[in-house]
């Protein structure tokens, strides 16, 4: 029986596949302080893992001052904690879209509703 490598091996037996994705100018503002986010996701290729990463990146450091904000939405939001979104309200300024950070999501599986914690930029 011929022997498997190991890392080959531990690579197959993984719960996901990582991908860090940095930016030179905000490791040099922030160092070990900066945020850091991980989420596993049904994305299928690296290539989409690191345009994610750039999303997330080019939202949080992008400079601008940054509000919190929650959101009673229908659906169930948990998911997305950790991500980029794009949220379309009709109100709030939110009428053609904004693009949100999801650091909090309550679902409320009885009524079909989440309640929705977001950063988005002012």
């Amino acid at each position: 029986m011929t022997a498997v490598d190991p890392l080959y091996a531990q690579w197959l037996m993984a719960d996901a596949k990582w991908q860090v994705t940095t930016d030179a100018a905000l490791d040099a503002r922030w160092g070990s302080t900066a945020q850091t986010t991980e989420r596993v996701t049904t994305l299928a290729t690296k290539g989409d893992a690191i345009v994610e990463g750039a999303r997330q990146i080019a939202f949080l450091g992008g400079g601008g001052p940054l509000a919190i904000e929650e959101h009673e939405l229908a659906g169930a939001w948990r998911q997305y904690l950790g991500q980029v979104v794009t949220l379309t309200i009709d109100r709030l300024g939110y009428e053609a879209g904004l693009d949100v950070f999801v650091i909090g999501a309550a679902d409320n599986m009885a009524t079909g509703t989440s309640t929705l914690t977001v950063i988005r930029r002012l």
